[in-house]
């Protein structure tokens, strides 16, 4: 019996070798890690979609995660109190930004990237060195200065304050990627005759495209949520300049917050950013990558 138990146990600690055994912890963890972190961030999410289908009252009563009486009265409140005018304002907002920013850093970012000029390294710095400040720091002067300019109130305003923000985040991301690309590939367009502009719209605006795509889904995002500024230079306005994210506010009044509406809000602003990031995934995901091993 005892020689039966022995060889058993060697015949299992034969097929179960400690290099195995260790690969298979080092996966338990990874994937215990995995499961936290897609917890961490998905469980919000869900909670905000579980507090959009509740009545108000149920709200402080239940901590299910499903509602055991879902009601859809949240959506319909907040369909009729304008968010689709907010979410067209704020798509029209973001769009204009997201192109803005691509038409302006993409060339510069390409001269940054290819050009040997005086200052160019302490122009790059002072860029950087304008992404480290706060907006928040500056948005009583950018006030003044916009509204001396008549551009408060107005969608072009905010559009032209966001442009202005955002660049030098996307011109430090996109000058990476150009970057990346052999300097072999201008010379060969130059060569067959192109002069700047066209090497870069015919034989290089084609390789970067996965970090274009980077710039956009991050300036998308910002846009897409942004209070501060949007508030500052639009509240004034009323109702009908709001975008999204001073929609959502609305239902934050001083006798009480409509919680209910918020995260109805909320889900209805969340889709649209899914649906670019589905849309551009391919690239974002190509243009990390690109960037993690060339970079």
């Amino acid at each position: 019996m005892a020689g039966n138990t022995d060889t058993t146990f060697g015949s299992l600690r034969s097929r179960v070798s400690w290099p195995r055994l260790r690969r298979y912890c080092y996966d338990g963890i990874t994937y215990l890690v995995y499961a936290l972190a897609i917890g961490f961030f998905l469980f919000p999410v869900l909670w905000v979609l579980s507090l959009s289908l509740r009545t108000e009252g149920a709200v402080y009563t239940s901590l299910e995660l499903i509602p055991s009486d879902p009601s859809l009265g949240s959506y319909r409140e907040v369909l009729d109190s304008g968010i689709l005018r907010w979410l067209w304002n704020t798509l029209f907002v973001t769009a204009l930004t997201v192109a803005g920013i691509i038409v302006v850093t993409t060339p510069a970012a390409y001269a940054f990237s290819r050009f040997e000029f005086r200052g160019r390294r302490s122009l790059l710095l002072a860029v950087l060195g304008f992404q480290m400040i706060s907006p928040i720091v500056i948005v009583l002067p950018l006030y003044d200065i916009m509204r001396t300019l008549g551009l408060t109130e107005s969608h072009a305003g905010l559009v032209l304050l966001y442009i202005g923000l955002q660049i030098p985040f996307s011109l430090w991301l996109l000058k990476g990627y150009f970057d990346t690309i052999p300097t072999e590939l201008d010379k060969a367009a130059r060569i067959d005759g192109c002069n700047r502009l066209q090497t870069l719209r015919y034989v290089l605006l084609r390789p970067v495209m996965p970090g274009i795509a980077v710039v956009a889904i991050f300036n998308f995002v910002l846009t897409w949520s942004e209070f501060v500024m949007a508030y500052t230079m639009l509240s004034p306005g009323g109702e009908d300049l709001y975008t999204l994210s001073m929609g959502i506010y609305v239902f934050d009044n001083q006798l009480a917050t409509q919680w209910t509406n918020v995260a109805a809000a909320a889900v209805v602003g969340i889709v649209p950013i899914i649906a670019f990031f589905v849309a551009l995934q391919r690239y974002f995901v190509r243009g990390l990558t690109e960037g993690a091993v060339k970079g």
